[in-house]
């Protein structure tokens, strides 16, 4: 089944994409551009933040099926065809399934989902950051930010909760060593202003060389990492600002994990279209081994100068790192649009 997980997908891109430009006129079809370089001290001029952003090109298709009793599926599709400047040859090249998901409405504010999606843990299934030069902790905590799999969400009084269980392979669809990925969250209604959450997560991951889809990625060991994790997150407004924070800790094969993610932005009054942002993000692969640790500092600056089209500007620089620290400033130019 491994040996022709590549086929399958691309088969399956090939279908999804014959799809999509059927049934189009029946949804909302986006197109997609990301283009984004900068300069670094370690690798001087950069074709990528270097920190998961690559240039690329793509769609996102969403649709809602109804009838006469209302809506009873949602379907996105978001995929990009991506270049890492870092990698040359065949290897610079590859197909990224962001979203890849079916929500079949089981009942008031219930719905079973299948496909490719964030786990239940976090602020990641609540904010959209594929496209954002800051992130939450879901690289540095699972290794990635989207699974294939099955999840459910739903409401438990006054709570909202999610649950899923997934392959633990992130982008690709890969079988190595027993890997798996069981999480859920509980948090106050995502209603509300403010929004608290804890979460859970157990299971074998697999760590892949590069975050593609298709090629199917090398895998950094065939054996497969056993998570523990418990997770709190926190969003609100703060006066004038957006401020929201997770933290998460736990183990990787026995050895204690854990990090933190801070962020506070502010929009400017004007005309509401330059945002400011900062963000502090703490990780250590080993709380015992203070060379195990990353600590970055990232101010943002973003500017959106259309309905379509926004630029953004940052700055990473790093306080600790477990490799060679590094500063580096990237400037972003996105278009997303019908």
């Amino acid at each position: 089944m491994v040996k022709t997980t590549e086929n399958i997908l691309l088969i399956a891109a090939a279908v999804i994409l014959a799809g999509v430009s059927y049934a189009a006129a029946e949804g909302d079809f986006y197109k997609e551009a990301l283009i984004t370089g900068g300069y670094s001290d370690n690798d001087q001029w950069i074709g990528s933040s270097g920190r998961g952003m690559r240039n690329a090109v793509g769609f996102e298709y969403f649709r809602k099926f109804s009838d006469e009793y209302g809506d009873y599926m949602t379907m996105d599709i978001q995929m990009r065809f991506a270049y890492e400047d870092r990698e040359s040859g065949d290897d610079a090249f590859g197909l990224e399934i962001h979203n890849a998901w079916l929500d079949f409405n089981t009942g008031l504010g219930s719905a079973l989902r299948v496909g490719h999606f964030s786990p239940a843990f976090g602020l990641e299934p609540l904010i959209d950051t594929h496209s954002s030069l800051l992130q939450t902790l879901a690289m540095k905590n699972i290794g990635f930010k989207k699974d294939w799999g099955l999840g459910y969400r739903g409401l438990l009084g006054d709570f909202d909760y999610q649950v899923a269980a997934q392959l633990g392979s992130g982008m690709s669809i890969m079988a190595e060593d027993d890997n798996y990925l069981l999480s859920g969250r509980i948090s106050t209604s995502q209603t509300r202003d403010k929004q608290l959450g804890l979460s859970v997560l157990y299971g074998r991951t697999l760590q892949a060389s590069e975050m593609w889809t298709i090629p199917k990625p090398r895998l950094m060991s065939n054996e497969s990492v056993l998570k523990k994790r418990v997770g709190i997150d926190y969003q609100s407004p703060l006066w004038l600002f957006d401020f929201k924070t997770e933290a998460a800790f736990g183990e990787d094969d026995g050895e204690t994990v854990g990090g933190a993610m801070a962020q506070i932005e502010y929009t400017l009054p004007q005309q509401q279209r330059t945002k400011l942002k900062m963000q502090t993000i703490y990780w250590s692969d080993s709380l015992e081994d203070k060379n195990l640790r990353d600590l970055t500092l990232l101010p943002v600056i973003e500017h959106q100068l259309s309905d379509t089209t926004t630029l953004r500007a940052g700055y990473y620089h790093d306080l600790h790192s477990r490799k060679d620290e590094d500063k580096m400033v990237v400037v972003q130019l996105y278009y997303y649009g019908k």
